[in-house]
């Protein structure tokens, strides 16, 4: 069974699917036959790439009744628009065919939310090109063609390619909106900034094709490719996609028409198909250089991105790295405004680390080292900064906190600690626990971030001393709520040694 059909809708709604699929389909059909001129072929044809791009959207439309749906309306679409219902049914079967090469081709990979590799890129060309080539040989077996197939086939055939080309990346590319979340942009979220940076490429395009119309000539295809290279290097891949595709259209209907002069009559008026076939290629080649060149773009991004993200993180528990946390605690503290909660500053370092080393063996350590981290984590808010400072010493960095927000939490963070179980002993379960130290930015308001560290790490010792799982703040003696609850161990007590080095 195809991976699309194991989402199937409940059989009440087969019927009301395949309705809206076959008005889609039957709209589609009439807006390509629209640009028919005579008995020519329609200059553009949308409705294959579209109905494709739909059902990759929409997997639970891709049901064997909506694919009978397509081929009714675009049978029905071709009889409206006068043919005899053979070869209008004949048309219908060969962009079915196209269609659901198309789907089959993609569909095991869903719908691409980014064309971001190379691979990406090469399956939706693959599947442009076999789906053109099947629509374009179903049509010379069951259309007449008479004496002129060769160019015949290759309108078929570049017209297709063209239409997939231009008209799949734009609908694939359409954020996807889970349930109950608002649509994830295919980047940064917008803002002043960003968009006064975006309307330079999209005054360039139209200033292209205001060239077009007004110079023409036989280079007017290759006006718009520098403005189209411009917005793949600044927008992202969705804007790209839209833009080279509404450039596809305007550009084909433009000079087919003549309303983009190219030197001599329209080319409907010369009824040259291998003018056509040009035609239709060179836009083919204007949509696809801006959509490789963004995606290529996109990939390195993504790259850089992975590798800043590695060098950031500490490989074993996913927290930031210290020099990662440094930098961006150090920012945090430069932009806090005056009348603000300030912010709070945790030094955590896990009670006798050394014995779960000595006793269970390093692999274990690494275990607690990185069930710490995530506990952590999943106890903090989701704004708050959590770095491994070395060995087993973490930092936090807490924005928009009060001072007794900072206990607080610092208090939250050792008991959930207190309360997780690591791994199995055989004893019982490894526990652990942590001392934690905490310091408010009011309490040192003219300290650098180096001080505040010293100051939280002070705290953390006196909590060490005072003999662990426990909370200290920098200025605070007395002994807090959480010194007389028991604490758990993994062995029998013995005197703190703290280990200096990770695992």
């Amino acid at each position: 069974m195809h991976p699309a059909f194991r989402r199937w809708p409940r059989r009440g709604q087969h019927t009301a699917l395949a309705v809206v699929v076959t008005a889609v389909a039957f709209l589609l059909a009439i807006l390509g036959l629209a640009s028919r001129t005579g008995d020519s072929l329609a200059i553009l044809w949308p409705a294959n790439a579209l109905l494709a791009a739909l059902l990759l959207r929409y997997p639970a439309l891709a049901i064997p009744l909506a694919w009978a749906g397509i081929l009714s309306g675009l049978t029905l679409a071709n009889i409206l628009w006068g043919e005899p219902l053979s070869l209008a049914l004949s048309h219908g079967l060969a962009d079915l065919s196209g269609t659901l090469v198309a789907w089959h081709i993609l569909a095991p990979f869903g719908a691409p939310e980014d064309l971001r590799t190379p691979r990406a890129i090469a399956r939706l060309l693959s599947a442009g090109i076999v789906a053109a080539a099947t629509n374009a040989a179903i049509a010379l077996t069951l259309l007449p063609h008479g004496a002129g197939w060769a160019p015949t086939a290759a309108n078929w055939f570049f017209g297709q390619l063209l239409s997939y080309s231009a008209f799949l990346p734009p609908i694939l590319l359409l954020p996807r909106r889970a349930a109950g979340t608002k649509a994830k942009p295919n980047g940064p979220a917008a803002s002043p900034g960003r968009l006064a940076s975006e309307l330079p490429p999209i005054i360039a395009l139209i200033g292209s094709l205001a060239l077009c119309v007004l110079i023409g000539g036989p280079g007017a295809v290759i006006f718009p490719v520098p403005a189209l290279l411009y917005a793949a290097l600044i927008l992202r891949p969705w804007a790209t996609a839209s833009l080279a595709s509404a450039t596809a259209v305007i550009v084909t209907l433009g000079i087919a028409h003549g309303w983009i002069p190219v030197g001599a009559e329209a080319l409907l008026a010369q009824g040259r198909p291998w003018d056509f076939a040009s035609l239709r290629l060179g836009v083919l080649l204007l949509v696809g250089a801006p959509l490789l060149v963004s995606g290529v773009l996109a990939a390195r991004s993504d790259t850089i991105e992975a590798q800043r993200r590695a060098l950031d993180h500490d490989a074993l528990t996913k927290t930031l790295s210290r020099q990662a946390f440094m930098r961006d605690a150090q920012n945090h503290l430069h932009g806090i405004q005056p009348g603000s909660k300030g912010c709070g500053l945790l030094v955590l370092d896990i009670d006798d680390f050394k014995r779960v080393n000595d006793t269970h063996g390093h692999p274990a350590g690494d275990r607690v080292l990185r069930e710490f981290a995530r506990t952590i984590r999943e106890a903090a808010r989701p704004h708050d900064l959590c770095g491994r400072m070395g060995g087993e010493e973490f930092a936090l960095l807490l924005p928009e906190a009060t001072r007794q927000d900072t206990v607080e939490i610092a208090e939250r963070l050792r008991t959930r600690v207190a309360a997780a179980e690591i791994l199995p002993a055989r004893s019982g379960p490894l526990r652990i626990t942590v001392s934690i130290g905490s310091i408010h930015v009011s309490q040192a308001p003219a300290a650098p971030l180096d001080a505040l560290l010293a100051y939280a790490d002070q705290a953390m010792y006196r909590a060490k001393h005072a003999g662990g799982n426990r909370v200290r703040d920098y200025e605070t003696e007395a002994e807090p709520p959480s010194e007389a609850l028991p604490r758990p161990s993994a062995a029998p007590p013995h005197p703190h040694n703290k280990a200096q080095e990770a695992p």
